[in-house]
């Protein structure tokens, strides 16, 4: 029992250690992995479904679905606006540019907590960046309503 708690408090000091980039992107990929798991369980355990109301109307869907699509969100939002552009693109190729896209933008998220933390950043130019990110993020989510 204590070299697993060894193992554990090892691995958190170890992850704690890492860079916001890469946390970020362990999170996102990580949160893929457990939503593709809670689907794979759905086969077996129905109850596994996530019901809200949307627009007045009950929408029910596989746990590890909403979980996928949530953590891939900024991709659907950037790359979902280029592609509507490309006729007759496959599906696969379209899920591979959501995939990475959505890692690229959790990527540079922290890069740009690491900048500030590391003190390369000030904190006007810190603004500029965040304010400048939101706004970038508030078109593309006012782009995908139209």
């Amino acid at each position: 029992m204590l070299t697993k708690l060894k193992f554990f408090t090892y691995a958190f000091t170890k992850f704690r250690k890492k860079s916001w980039r890469q946390k970020l992107l362990y999170f996102y990929i990580t949160g893929l992995i457990l939503g593709i798991v809670i689907l794979a369980l759905y086969a077996f355990i129905p109850s596994l479904i996530f019901c809200t109301p949307i627009f007045g109307q009950q929408v029910c869907t596989p746990a590890g679905i909403l979980l996928a699509l949530v953590l891939s969100l900024p991709g659907y939002l950037i790359a979902g606006n280029l592609l509507q552009f490309l006729p007759e693109l496959a599906w696969g190729i379209s899920l591979v540019v959501i995939i990475v896209v959505s890692a690229a933008f959790y990527y540079l998220s922290g890069w740009l907590i690491d900048q500030k933390l590391e003190k390369k950043l000030s904190t006007s130019t810190f603004s500029k960046y965040l304010i400048l990110f939101v706004f970038a993020v508030l078109v593309l989510i006012l782009i995908s309503l139209i």
